[in-house]
């Protein structure tokens, strides 16, 4: 039972990188590292739009999103393993 109120959603991890991935929404709901890096890199792009850094910065968080799709389905399940590991050594 605990199991089920801690674990994550494979459908909901891969429709926030659908939705919000160039923000890291995914990462941040899996407690990836680069969630911030990627929010960083997209917020601070979107004002530079006018110059090409901002196009840079954009495309390279989108492509980053679009690599994560393939790999965000491993990601929930080693977070789920892990989550499992935790209760049965009572961490959790």
């Amino acid at each position: 039972m605990r199991f089920e109120a801690e674990k994550k959603s494979e459908g909901v991890a891969l429709f926030l990188c659908w939705v919000v991935g160039i923000f890291g929404g995914h990462r941040f709901y899996l407690g990836r590292s680069h969630a911030i890096t990627m929010l960083v890199i997209t917020l601070v792009s979107f004002p530079l739009c006018f110059v090409i850094i901002g196009f840079g910065g954009i495309a390279a968080t989108w492509i980053w999103m679009i690599v994560d799709l393939f790999s965000v389905t491993k990601w929930t399940k080693e977070y789920n393993v892990g989550v499992m590991a935790k209760i049965h050594s009572g961490q959790i």
